[in-house]
């Protein structure tokens, strides 16, 4: 069972929630997510792994990476109870909430947004993990 947690009243455009607990389930990591496909070639393969310039588009397919792995593991997006943003570019913060509340609906889970110096690979701007626990 899982139940949001607040401490007062939240705006409704707020991407997150500053809690959420958790009874129950089976718990569920899912790593860092990027822009690069699932699976590459490691050392990375330059010619071979090109992002999308926009810091939007590179969350709108580091999500979607999230959701495969999600729906293989037999969760849906409901079932994400935390989630984790490093983001080289926090002036676009903006721009990465817009996706992400498009993408999650109605859904919010706790969040933290990080602002990082650099990520794994050349051009990315963002890199997302999250926790799911899947009801039994």
């Amino acid at each position: 069972m899982k139940q949001v947690i607040h401490a007062g009243s939240a705006p409704e455009e707020m991407p997150f929630v500053p809690g959420m607990s958790v009874r129950g389930g089976r718990t569920v990591y899912l790593s860092g997510a990027t822009a690069f496909p699932l699976y590459h070639k490691h050392p990375h393969d330059e010619e071979e792994l090109r992002p999308p310039e926009s810091i939007g588009a590179q969350t709108q397919v580091a999500l979607n990476n999230l959701r495969l792995v999600l729906e293989a593991a037999g969760g849906r997006l409901t079932d994400i109870v935390k989630v984790t943003i490093f983001n080289t570019e926090m002036e676009h913060q903006d721009e990465v909430n817009r996706v992400y509340q498009k993408f999650f609906g109605g859904h919010r889970p706790a969040r933290s947004h990080v602002g990082v110096s650099r990520l794994v690979g050349r051009g990315l701007k963002i890199e997302i993990e999250a926790v799911a626990v899947i009801d039994d």
